[in-house]
């Protein structure tokens, strides 16, 4: 008996201290099981992901989890409170995150990459509760990408991986339907076996309730519910999710600067043209002549500066080369600051403004010194206890980034100032009549560091909506959330400076290369040419111009600026054919009745006024016979031939009759109205253009809110523009740039007004506007092959047309400004100077152009909104 009982008592024994780990596990699953995924059994799951790859620079990652669970479930009320309380991210987090463990702060929760237009939708009806989870992304990059449920991985071999990842909270849920649509052209391989399809390429599996893992511990999905599918995206998509790679980067740093490197090159050509010119410069072309050459050079280095950031660190990786923390912020800070230097080396402001610049330029230099000398530099790999420290030193570093910006647009409008005064493009002081005006510290600098404070303030909007996207399922109660929301913030605006850096170089510098050419043209100007097409210098820089500062070329095809410069010999010799090739149409071509001279050999200040005073003469007469022609007239009528007569008369050119000879009449096909029209409302061709320009500011500024509208807010684009850390400062500067293109636009229609075909200002505005329509046509194309949306071109053409129809109007009514005290209305002078019938084609013709633009706008328009580059934070060593 005490041997039987030994040997019970030692089973019972061995039997315990077997089951002890079983125990165990059971008790801390029941323990940290947070979610009661035991009272998720009777919950219905169904998700689905589809890829959307064209008409996107990159692939749209579309996902939606539906989830209709009981109201038993202890956290199902919990969904009802507020997406801000404690309690509701705790319940979304155990049906969206894979495993309840992602629920302690700092587990890797983040979504940097995944987007979502609202909050999960949240319903509940008979006693059930319902939860839509829609989110999307984009795969613009070679990294993997996590969306809703699903991870998106991009491989080298061009293949994608998606993966469905199941939250350990729905293992056991009952799932209905798995739907995964990897679009065009289909799956390559799936696991496991779909059970169905749905349309072209969609796969369809329906696993029901599938229980648990049979090893928990593995902390991986049932086998059911290990969905993989991998696709082979077109090759487009493909190719622009590897923008990321060193030969994608090396061709865009390569497109980039064969752009500009082009327009340089152009420049430098158009200078040695106005230097073999006969005669001794003026002091005022000789320094325009100089600063555009100067900033040819310029522009080059600036935007090498600008953009090597990302090519010098994909070097080194491919090199195996560890570029740390510190070189990679001593590289950014330091290209930026070697961009400032140039600018104000080119600039030369006044001893003020350069003493400023410096002052500005102690704090990042301070910042750095004492960071590398007393602080240890900023890393998230700091020990326990040291986050004040850390705190410290991303502090100091964003007030360094702050300067930078400020220190950066400074020298900027330092630039622009230099360029536009040596041109006398600015108008004199008030203050010291005669005088130029002189850019000032005491305007300058408040000036730039309120902007740049304005910046702070909507970067700091746009890293708060970033960290609420990317943490929204993280408690904020946990103690070092607060640490990592401040770390994060600051980091962010340590780098802000990158990229400011290469959005205003990259992305604005061309303001100052058209601040450049229209000071030159101006200055150089020959008054007695009938146009810039006249001289081979104005000829060349004004085509320059024209793709330059109106090209509506803004498209970056599969993410590469390789094709960038293509455009440029394009859109110049586009706007060269519509004014060469039907020259031989305008009405200052047509030839003399007696000389057979053009009527282009006349057009000095005493024509124009004569034929002003003519033109009156032949509408008031035209006025009298159709009177005459519906019986209005007094006592006394008068004879039709004796006015028939008057106008013959008006056809005799005196301008250059000489005694002797029989006096040169116009063409039996131009009036003198025509041919005052012809001439312009100014006396030469620079006075045209900017009177054009000054006309088409207000459409423009019409037009510019509607293209800046479709880009920037609507639909998507909004979303875009609050997320990106300059996207508001970039809206603002979105809507200035289409202003200027306009402006620009009425200005070329000014400058070319002699020339152009037509014997109205809405015909003239055609071939302007043709010039722009070819290449953007090709870009057009350019477009479908690569299978990117190209809508928003036809919206672009479509406003610049009627920018330019109005301000052709304006330009014909401007001509006769000097009968405006006659006249009760622009739209009475408007009538006699168009006879009515001509006035209501133009108002049809205009009309006909607005309601293209309302079904362009409200049918095809849709911006091409991904993600920016600056939205997902650098990576930290």
């Amino acid at each position: 008996m005490r041997a039987f009982a030994w040997i019970v008592s030692t089973t019972l024994c061995l039997l315990c201290v077997l089951a002890t780990p079983g125990f165990a596990y059971a008790a801390e699953s029941s323990e940290d099981d947070r979610c009661a995924s035991a009272e998720l059994a009777n919950a219905e799951v169904a998700t689905s992901v589809r890829l959307e790859h064209d008409n996107h620079t990159y692939t749209k990652v579309v996902s939606e989890l539906t989830v209709d669970l009981p109201g038993t479930w202890p956290l199902a009320h919990d969904l009802l409170l507020s997406e801000n309380s404690r309690r509701y991210v705790s319940a979304m987090s155990c049906l969206s995150r894979t495993s309840p463990r992602e629920l302690d702060y700092g587990a890797g929760d983040e979504r940097w990459g995944e987007w979502r237009a609202a909050h999960p939708s949240v319903t509940s009806k008979g006693g059930r509760v319902k939860v839509v989870y829609e989110a999307y992304g984009w795969v613009d990059h070679s990294f993997e990408h996590e969306v809703g449920m699903w991870r998106i991985e991009p491989t080298a071999t061009g293949e994608w991986s998606l993966e469905l990842m199941v939250p350990s909270a729905l293992w056991g849920a009952r799932w209905d339907e798995i739907t995964v649509d990897p679009g065009g052209p289909g799956a390559q391989r799936a696991e496991p076996e779909p059970r169905a399809g749905d349309g072209a390429t969609a796969l369809v599996w329906r696993p029901g309730r599938v229980g648990q893992p049979m090893d928990p511990a593995m902390n991986s999905a049932p086998e059911e519910l290990r969905v993989t599918v991998t696709t082979r995206p077109p090759w487009q998509r493909s190719w622009a999710a590897q923008g990321d790679h060193l030969t994608a980067v090396g061709l865009d740093f390569l497109g980039s600067m064969l752009w500009v490197g082009a327009v340089s090159a152009l420049l430098l050509t158009a200078v040695r043209r106005y230097r073999g010119r006969s005669g001794t410069p003026s002091d005022a072309q000789h320094r325009s002549l100089g600063n555009l050459r100067l900033w040819a050079w310029a522009a080059i280095l600036l935007n090498v500066l600008a953009q090597a950031e990302v090519l010098i660190e994909q070097l080194l990786q491919e090199a195996g080369i560890l570029f740390d923390f510190d070189l990679e912020l001593a590289l950014v800070h330091s290209l930026t600051l070697m961009c400032v230097v140039v600018l104000l080396g080119f600039a030369r402001p006044p001893r003020p403004v350069r003493l400023a610049a410096a002052a500005l330029s102690l704090v990042p230099l301070a910042t750095a010194v004492l960071l590398w000398t007393v602080i240890d530099p900023p890393t998230f790999h700091t020990a326990s206890g040291r986050e004040g420290q850390l705190e410290t030193g991303l502090a100091l570093q964003a007030a360094g980034s702050f300067c930078l910006v400020a220190l950066l647009l400074l020298a900027f409008v330092a630039a622009a100032w230099r360029l536009a005064g040596d041109g006398r493009l600015l108008p004199k002081s008030r203050r010291h009549p005669g005088q130029d005006r002189k850019l000032t510290l005491r305007v300058a600098l408040p000036a730039v560091l309120v902007v740049t404070a304005l910046m702070a303030v909507c970067f700091a909007v746009a890293e708060e909506r970033n960290w609420q996207r990317a943490r929204w399922l993280t408690n904020p109660v946990d103690p070092g959330y607060g640490v990592e929301h401040r770390e994060e913030f600051l980091w962010q605006a340590m780098w802000s400076v990158s990229y400011v850096d290469g959005w205003l170089i990259g992305y604005y510098g061309w303001l100052l290369t058209a601040v450049a050419v229209v000071a030159v043209l101006g200055t150089w100007r020959d008054s007695a040419s009938l146009s810039p097409l006249d001289d081979p210098a104005d000829r060349l820089l004004l085509l320059v111009f024209f793709p330059v500062v109106i090209g509506l070329d803004v498209q970056r095809h599969l993410g590469s600026a390789l094709l960038a410069s293509l455009w440029i010999p394009l859109y110049m010799l586009a706007l060269y054919a519509v004014t060469a090739l039907p020259a031989h149409r305008s009405v200052l071509a047509r030839p003399f009745e007696i000389s057979g001279r053009p009527l282009a050999t006349v057009v000095g200040p005493l024509a124009r006024s004569r034929l002003l005073a003519k033109a009156r003469s032949y509408r008031e007469i035209h006025a009298e016979l159709r009177r005459l022609d519906q019986g209005f007239f007094g006592d006394v009528p008068p004879e039709r031939a004796a006015l028939e007569q008057k106008l013959e008369d008006l056809h005799d050119w005196s301008v250059i009759s000489v005694p002797g000879v029989a006096s040169e009449r116009l063409p039996a096909t131009v009036s003198v109205v025509d041919a005052a029209l012809a001439l312009g409302p100014a006396d030469d061709w620079w006075c045209n253009g900017v009177r054009g320009a000054r006309l088409a500011l207000l459409p423009g500024f019409l037009a510019a809110v509607l293209d800046t509208w479709a880009e920037w807010i609507r639909g998507e684009g909004w979303q875009n523009t609050l997320s990106d850390l300059i996207g508001l400062p970039g809206l603002a500067a979105a809507l200035a740039s289409w202003m200027v293109t306009f402006a620009a636009g009425g200005f070329v229609l000014g400058a070319l007004w002699r020339v152009l075909p037509g014997r109205r200002g809405a015909s003239k505005a055609i071939p302007v506007v043709g010039a722009c329509a070819v290449p953007a046509a090709l870009d057009g194309l350019v477009g479908w092959f690569t299978r990117e949306g190209a809508t928003n071109l036809a919206l672009q053409l479509s406003t610049m047309l009627f920018v330019l129809t109005v301000t052709a109007i304006a330009l014909d009514l401007d001509t006769f400004r000097g009968e405006r005290r006659y006249w009760q209305s622009r739209l009475g002078l408007l009538l006699s100077i168009y006879q009515m019938r001509y006035y209501s084609l133009q108002i049809a013709y205009l009309i006909g152009q607005i309601i293209a633009i309302i079904t362009i706008w409200q049918f095809f328009v849709e911006p091409d909104a991904v993600p920016s580059q600056n939205e997902t934070p650098p990576d930290r060593p």
